[in-house]
């Protein structure tokens, strides 16, 4: 492999053997990992062996690429789970279907490759870039997952230390008042050894000559000494109980300040993903969600939205109930099943306010529902309620 190239594992497939095996000999001089697949039974099962990083696709038409991915997410698993990208091969007559789909993100890129020659430096100038842009892709999901640890850590941490707060501030408490109570019982049992003294209950024991001086002394001690000692103790606590509550005050400040950068930096910011194949609807929900400052993602089907989602990590999902390719419910369970996406909350649009329907989406994994004609301060109510952004 030359100076500068990224390595990574690339997959040709193809419906023509001749091409594929054509194009494995070109792409192996810069890229020497490189298979390929042109059995269309044996699709699925290569994807899923092989694991490519970039995946090559030369069919005869866009449509044959489009059906060969939409087959991989619906009969097989690895293709959600593995990030890759993809870069579709087109005849010239089709190029504008091919640069749409791509700005759309159903693929990530296309190359004119027909009629021949096609421009060989152009294809393997795409691989580089795809491979330099997955290499940056799985860089920031790494920091994205430890920072979502480091939160989950810290929320732990100060959930732990309120506690431990909230428990130390009733130990001192119950240390003040048990020292109010030690002083009065005192106070008490020095005024009951008096009163049996002066009443001659301990005439036996003790003599008193002047109950009266005795009396008054041991008033005094109670009032000068054992009093004041009684309250010195409970004001050197005083400063204990309130550096308590002003430590689990500002600890709480400062966490909770900490929790909300760091979940910014985890959630990529306030980024939306909303699947939804109605243009009409699509300008709606943007309008409103762009208005409040959100960075929005729009996908148009079912595939669409999984092909984002190994790019992108947003903070919540819009998911329409009926998509062009899928049923809205069955993306979200799927979503729900996968260990990455699992977290992310999903509210579902739908013009089906039915029991039914509400039922399905929320057995499915969704968090909430929004009916059509979408009403913007319910919309943006539950995308904070659920999202925290």
């Amino acid at each position: 492999m030359r100076s500068g190239k990224i390595s990574g594992k690339i997959l040709i497939v193809s419906d023509q053997k001749a091409e594929a095996e054509s194009l494995l000999s070109q792409v192996a001089i810069d890229y020497p990992d490189v298979s390929v697949s042109y059995d269309p039974e044996h699709y699925v099962t290569e994807f899923e062996r092989i694991k490519p990083d970039v995946l090559l696709l030369v069919f005869k038409s866009i449509e044959n690429a489009q059906n060969y991915y939409l087959g991989l997410y619906r009969f097989g698993a690895a293709v959600q789970q593995h990030n890759h990208r993809t870069i579709v091969f087109c005849a010239k007559e089709q190029v504008k279907k091919a640069f749409e789909l791509c700005r759309k993100q159903y693929f990530d890129d296309y190359v004119l490759f027909w009629p021949s020659p096609y421009d060989g430096s152009r294809l393997a100038m795409s691989i580089h870039v795809a491979l330099r842009e997955l290499k940056q892709s799985r860089e920031l999901s790494a920091n994205e997952h430890q920072l979502g640890d480091f939160v989950s850590k810290l929320t732990e941490f100060g959930q732990t230390l309120d506690q431990r707060l909230t428990q130390g501030g009733h130990q001192v408490e119950s240390v003040a008042e048990q020292l109010a109570r030690d002083g009065e019982h005192l106070g008490a049992a020095i005024e009951n050894l008096l009163g049996r003294i002066t009443h001659g209950s301990l005439e036996n024991a003790v003599t008193i000559r002047d109950p009266q001086m005795l009396e008054s002394e041991l008033k005094a001690l109670v009032s000068n000494e054992i009093g004041p000692l009684v309250e010195s103790g409970r004001a050197a606590v005083e400063p204990l109980r309130l550096w308590a509550r002003e430590l689990q005050r500002e600890s709480s400040v400062q966490l909770g300040q900490t929790q909300a950068f760091l979940r910014v930096l985890a959630t990529s910011s306030r980024r939306i993903l909303v699947v939804e194949d109605d243009e009409f609807s699509q300008k709606v929900v943007g309008r409103i969600l762009e208005r409040e400052g959100y960075d929005v993602v729009f996908a148009g089907s079912g595939t669409e939205a999984l092909n984002l989602l190994r790019k992108v990590r947003p903070s919540l999902i819009l998911m329409d109930y009926m998509l062009p390719d899928q049923d809205g419910v069955e993306i979200i369970r799927e979503l729900k099943q996968m260990k990455e996406f699992a977290a992310i909350p999903i509210i579902m649009l739908t013009g089906q306010s039915s029991r039914d329907t509400v039922i399905r989406s929320l057995a499915a994994g969704a968090a909430d529902f929004v009916a059509k004609p979408i009403n913007s301060s319910v919309l943006l109510g539950k995308i904070s309620k659920y999202a925290g952004i």
